[in-house]
């Protein structure tokens, strides 16, 4: 119920007359009610306050408020933005945005139509065009983070993210068609715009060319010299050649580092000359051609070519350690496995049984059954039949430890199923049982060999040792066919030993576990008579090479020492030369104390015996002894990161091989190298990363999958 004083203040009102007071209702004055009644005119549009206020010549004091001149009012919400400026005396004025201060020119015949396009796309300043000011929302992260963050949608990053699924799961551009991929899409963010293919194809260009110059700046950041694989590679359904080319280094963390730098087509016919030119000519691409250490390719005789062709055509020798002694290195799996294949040809008949029954045996489901159950019959543990690709010997060799193992149910098989004929006697038995006792050698030297992601030049002279003892015993062998294997292989391996030169040796000899006593040990047991020559050489060639490195050292620009200028510097001359002279009087009495270089003193220190595992690291040790061999330690880096076989550049055939199948082989030949590449640097990347256990798992798995290791 409303209170008697509220009643009495309605009413009050009624009692007294506007007239007799001279203000309104509520206690407005003339002035205000006029004013209050101009503006309720829909015509009404306030003057600027800098423009006066005209009035007509004559105009009594009485008409001059509606003798005012009348604009219209300014009813966009454009002018929410803008601020409108001074009116000019043909009546136009200019609309000031409020954020970046651009001027448009309004009047009565020009609409807002240029100032809403401003304030929609152009204006880089308004807040409602920064994604950082859209309403964001709350996104639940990873354990060990904020629990909830500020998160906003980005088509950008969207479609980024888009290109790098694509390009890492080797993903057809089409999938953006998709009708149910566009669907998952649309629930998981509405907002987001699926891009065309052709679209998508863009923005996975985007990423390459955005992926390479990062790269190249690291490149130029990092203070090492740089080696590099190369191979060939052909594909059936456009009948050309591609190559890969892939460098290898250290970085300053002393970790291993390798990047696929470009797979590109290699005009027919693959010579020499051709090969040179393509290397050479990315190699300046990428400002590498003068931080060269060493180019590793198989057998090849066009490789052989291609060597003559960058050392004696380019300016590249110029620039490489030792004048390129050391530039050229056979592929270390490739030998190998030229080495083993001469040996297998003397029991190909056996080999080519075992293959035809594991053939026969898997061709149907119900010969597997039978085989299952000749593996049940005879208590043996059932392994899926394998065979081999006769090219590759690896293979070859864990087809017959698989046969071995299942011997017993092969031999049983043939009661089961009376169409095979295929069948062993127990002295072909024998024959392949001794085979893979002396192939294991060669097969575990192989699996150390091919690793990418550790040093491999370190082991490659201790292995191949091993392999010649191994082939060696083979002679005193009481098997006839062992026998004349070794004395086959024995010549093999004479060829490419000649050839070699002493780098292999140096990175065994930089291996603190080994030093030069590992050296002369094998030296002594392959050819004693060469041993003291071999031995001299590689002192020599070590010391010429880290001769270099001091000389490339010392031609490093340096701060120059600050001269003292203290007023009793002049004194003390006198005093210094004293000194001096007395210096050299106790360094003749005492002998020769010329300082030790860090070569010299790392040779004449004790090998590191308690490091004697497999688990060794071999970088962990240099870069912890860094600072007392600075200088050695960078020779000993590009070393290490030399590596003995063309397994990282293999790596990529593997991948190609899907990228460019019979459905794909329209992409251009700059749309391959963009996927290849920027599919090797962004698993790289995921598995440099801290958080590479969170995303980078399936991709590290798949890597490790698609290893096609050479002879394997």
């Amino acid at each position: 119920m409303a209170s008697p004083e509220r009643e009495d203040d309605v009413s009050e009102p009624d009692l007294v007359s506007d007239d007799d007071m001279g203000v309104g209702l509520h206690g407005e004055t003339q002035e205000d009610i006029d004013r209050i009644q101009l503006e309720a005119d829909p015509t009404y549009q306030p003057q600027d306050e800098a423009a006066p206020v005209v009035e007509p010549a004559g105009a009594e004091a009485a008409d001059g408020e509606a003798a005012k001149k009348k604009t219209r009012k300014t009813t966009s919400d454009v002018w929410n933005h803008f601020t409108r400026g001074p009116t000019k005396p043909d009546g136009s004025y200019y609309g000031i945005c409020n954020y970046c201060h651009a001027k448009y020119l309004q009047g009565q015949q020009r609409g807002t139509s240029s100032m809403r396009r401003h304030i929609d796309k152009k204006c880089k300043k308004i807040p409602r065009n920064k994604p950082e000011a859209l309403q964001k929302l709350l996104q639940a992260k990873a354990a060990g983070m904020e629990p909830l963050v500020a998160w906003s949608f980005d088509q950008m990053k969207c479609r980024k993210s888009l290109a790098k699924m694509v390009i890492a799961h080797e993903y057809p551009f089409n999938c953006v068609n998709h009708h149910f991929f566009r669907e998952f899409l649309s629930e998981l963010q509405p907002s987001f715009k699926v891009p065309s293919r052709n679209t998508l194809r863009q923005d996975c260009m985007k990423l390459y060319e955005e992926k390479q110059v990062n790269l190249y700046e690291l490149f130029g950041q990092v203070n090492c010299r740089f080696s590099f694989t190369s191979d060939l590679w052909s594909n059936k359904g456009r009948d050309r050649g591609f190559m890969a080319i892939t460098c290898h280094y250290i970085d300053e963390s002393w970790v291993l580092r390798k990047r696929i730098l470009t797979f590109v087509p290699l005009p027919s016919p693959h010579t020499g000359r051709h090969i040179a030119t393509a290397i050479y000519e990315k190699l300046c691409l990428w400002n590498l051609d003068k931080r060269v250490f060493c180019l590793v390719l198989d057998n090849a005789s066009s490789n052989d070519a291609c060597i003559s062709e960058l050392l004696y055509t380019t300016t590249l020798k110029e620039d490489l350690p030792v004048d390129g002694k050391i530039f050229h290195q056979r592929c270390g799996c490739h030998i190998l496995n030229l080495i083993v294949q001469d040996g297998l040809n003397l029991v190909h008949k056996e080999i080519e049984c075992i293959r035809e029954t594991m053939k026969w045996i898997k061709h149907s489901q119900g010969r597997i059954e039978k085989f299952k159950l000749a593996c049940s019959q005879e208590n043996v543990t059932y392994k899926k039949p394998q065979w081999d690709v006769p090219t590759r010997w690896n293979s070859t060799y864990l087809m017959l430890e698989l046969a071995l193992e299942l011997k017993p149910a092969i031999v049983r098989y043939p009661v089961l199923d009376k169409k095979f004929s295929k069948i062993l006697d127990d002295s072909q038995w024998a024959i392949l049982r001794e085979l893979v006792k002396h192939l294991k050698v060669f097969y575990e030297a192989t699996l150390k060999l091919s690793g990418t992601k550790y040093p491999t030049m370190n082991l490659f002279f201790s292995e191949f040792c091993e392999v010649y003892l191994a082939i060696k015993r083979m002679s005193s062998n009481e098997y006839p066919f062992i026998v004349n294997m070794g004395t086959q292989m024995h010549a093999k391996f004479n060829k490419y030993w000649s050839i070699g030169n002493s780098l292999l040796a140096i990175a065994c000899v930089f291996d603190p576990r080994c030093k030069l006593d590992v050296v002369q040990y094998y030296m002594e047991e392959m050819c004693p008579d060469e041993c003291d020559g071999f031995i001299s050489n590689l002192k020599e060639c070590m010391s010429d090479l880290f001769n270099e490195y001091v000389e490339a050292s010392a031609e490093e620009p340096r701060m120059p020492k600050r001269q003292k200028t203290d007023v009793g510097a002049s004194s003390n001359t006198t005093l210094i030369s004293r000194k001096a002279r007395l210096k050299d009087y106790l360094k003749g009495k005492k002998g020769d104390t010329t300082p030790k270089s860090e070569l010299e003193d790392y040779l004449g220190s004790d090998r590191d015996d308690a490091s004697l595992d497999d688990d060794f690291d071999i970088l962990a040790w240099w870069k912890l002894k860094a600072p007392r061999y600075p200088l050695l330690s960078k020779l000993v880096r590009d070393i290490l990161a030399v590596p003995i076989s063309t397994v990282a550049s293999e790596s990529a055939f593997s991948t190609s091989g899907r990228v460019i199948s019979q459905w794909r082989s329209s992409l251009s030949d700059d749309t391959i190298e963009a996927l290849l590449c920027v599919q090797d640097w962004l698993r790289a990347s995921i598995a440099e990363n801290a958080n590479a256990n969170i995303v980078g798992a399936p991709l590290g798995t798949i890597e490790e999958e698609e290893l096609n290791v050479e002879g394997q």
